[in-house]
């Protein structure tokens, strides 16, 4: 008997058919059939009805509409075992077994067939109306439990464990010149990367987001389904208005690679001294459709939290690197090179082996000894290195070891000839990539979620490592009246002046100007542009949204978007802290950016 390769719209399912000895070969492929040259479509879940190209098939013993029969139950038995199969396969499995002719079809066919058009939705209360962070739990929420993990306990994720639109997956991505991120790889296809010129995203299925802003409260509402009045979520469509069938954002915060570009890859110093304007140039050497992570990027975090948490403030579930702002002298002098850091016992308790760390000296600010992270001396011995180790060097002291071959004395250094500088250990932002040690897909922290010391991730996506993570794509023009909210759209050419800014970008709201800087009372957040903003001030560090907004006032013309917070800011920063007073083209050691 000869065999006949079966195959069906939408997918190519691979398997053989014990035909008659009178039928010619089929090789079956996405949407057509191959058979001596010809082509023809295929109908949906059968084969072609067109009966000369059927005599083909046959020698003629056996009647065209019985040929037809038997071929097309053949199909629909093993279509029904096939994607029963393949319905119970993980991801990577899935799309290594699925013989398409491109990635992105695979990856549509996985996730078309687990979209359910269930609803999760969540009531935030406004400020005014009820101060309280917490929200209440809607729709198909109601049912789930939420606790994040570590890298040694386990919290409850019902959204990870029990619902297909939550699940994601780390790939390789590049993006189209309108800015939307296309897959190339999964991990644990042979071809994914996490090294060289690659970007490390993550992926899950495209969503759609419906906003209710009543008179008390605003509810979200996510779907893997358009259902009424819902949008797509704008990492899911492109500039032309295509909707995908994935949604990717950027893993990691930027750091430099070996292709010496920044990429979004674990295991990287984070690029630092980011600003709006030179991350124009920076990611453009990329390609036409890189400029740098938008606010989409940190909007897609507070749009999950509210979802997953039922909670208004991110620090109610994960602190971040909020409280770990370090700087020690040496506690031995030496004038000979060494390869370790010498601390008290003491001292050494406050640091965490993996975190990162720089070495210098202070410099000579109005006659006294400055030690500003800013000035260079403050990282002229090393510049960021991660600790490898910490041991006893006697009773009350301990050797911080780096991972860095450089090796410098302890000894103070003459900065005038009046004053000498201690040589300082200080913290720095920590590298990327911590929160892959959290527990599965699972959200949380490495070590722990309360602490302050470490970052966190959600759906894949790292935050809050230590430094802003600036918005490409909004800038604040303010005024007396207000701070105006402008946005550079996908595919819209981002600018570092003034003028193109305001004749090219869109302004998407308007912040109220209060007095000194203020706690966030409320925010809004655009699923159609990515963007957010604050909409009121007010509460505490346990009410509203729990997080500040730095200098919401005195401030005249156009300010970075600088998001989250950094090292030593504590229960100001969280995922709706913003600093609003820093021009477009500052930078300093504490900025940072993502792709």
């Amino acid at each position: 008997m000869s065999k006949v390769n079966l195959g069906r719209v939408g997918f190519v399912l691979k398997g053989d058919y014990d035909a008659k000895a009178s039928y010619k070969k089929l090789d079956c492929v996405k949407y057509n059939l191959n058979s001596y040259g010809a082509k023809q479509d295929v109908p949906a879940g059968k084969l072609p009805t067109d009966t000369t190209y059927w005599m083909q098939l046959t020698d003629g013993a056996t009647p065209v509409a019985e040929l037809r029969t038997e071929v097309n139950n053949a199909i629909k038995a093993q279509n029904t075992e096939i994607e029963k199969k393949l319905d119970e396969t993980d991801f990577t499995a899935f799309v290594n077994a699925y013989p398409s002719t491109t990635l992105e079809k695979a990856i549509e066919a996985y996730y078309a067939m687990r979209r359910t058009g269930k609803i999760y939705g969540v009531k935030i209360y406004k400020f005014a109306s009820n101060p309280t962070t917490a929200g209440v739990r809607l729709e198909d929420a109601a049912e789930m439990t939420y606790a994040p993990s570590t890298e040694a306990t386990a919290g409850q994720d019902d959204f990870i464990d029990k619902v297909p639109m939550f699940d994601w997956v780390h790939v390789n991505y590049i993006r189209d010149d309108d800015g939307t991120a296309r897959p190339i790889a999964i991990e644990g296809m042979s071809d994914y990367k996490t090294t060289g010129a690659v970007d490390v995203g993550a992926m899950q299925m495209s969503f759609y987001v419906k906003v209710v802003d009543n008179a008390d409260s605003i509810e979200y509402y996510v779907s893997d389904t358009q259902h009424e009045g819902y949008t797509p979520w704008c990492e899911c469509v492109k500039a032309d208005g295509t909707v995908l069938p994935w949604c990717i954002g950027s893993a990691y915060l930027s750091g430099i690679a070996s292709d010496k570009l920044l990429r979004s890859q674990p295991n990287l110093m984070i690029e630092l001294w980011q600003s709006h304007n030179n991350m124009i140039t920076n990611y453009q050497k990329k390609g036409a459709g890189y400029w740098g992570a938008g606010a989409a990027r940190n909007s897609f975090a507070i749009l999950m939290q509210y979802i997953k948490t039922a909670n208004k403030s991110s620090q109610a579930t994960w602190a971040g690197c909020t409280n770990y702002s370090y700087q020690y002298p040496a506690v031995v002098e030496s004038a000979e090179a060494i390869s370790y850091f010498p601390l008290t016992k003491a001292q050494a308790a406050n640091l965490i082996v993996g975190s990162t760390v720089s070495i210098g000296y202070g410099y000579e600010s109005n006659g006294t000894v400055g030690i500003d992270r800013n000035n260079a001396n403050m990282y002229k011995y090393v510049q960021q290195a991660r600790i490898t180790k910490i041991e006893d060097l006697d009773d009350t002291n301990a050797a911080v070891y780096l991972d860095t071959d450089a090796t410098f004395t302890t000894a103070k250094v003459s900065i005038t000839d009046t004053l000498q500088s201690p040589v300082y250990l200080s913290t720095y932002p920590w590298a990327s990539g911590t929160t892959d040690k959290v527990i599965g897909k699972y959200d949380g922290s490495w070590l722990s979620n309360t602490n302050g010391k470490t970052p966190y991730r959600i759906q894949g996506r790292e935050y809050n490592l230590g430094c802003y993570e600036i918005a490409s794509d909004l800038v604040l023009d303010c005024k007396e009246t207000g701070y105006e909210v402008l946005l550079a759209p996908k595919g819209t050419a981002h600018s570092n002046a003034d003028a193109t800014i305001r004749s090219t970008y869109t302004k998407i709201g308007t912040m109220p100007v209060a007095s000194g800087d203020q706690q966030v009372g409320d925010i809004d957040v655009n699923p159609t542009t990515g963007a957010w903003y604050i909409t009121a001030y007010g509460g505490s560090a346990t009410q509203g949204m729990g997080d500040r907004c730095y200098g919401a006032s005195g401030q005249n013309g156009t300010r970075e978007y600088l998001q989250r917070g950094y090292l030593w800011l504590g229960s100001a920063a969280g995922s709706s802290f913003l600093n609003c007073w820093i021009w477009l083209g500052w930078s300093d050691w504490y900025f940072g950016a993502g792709d």
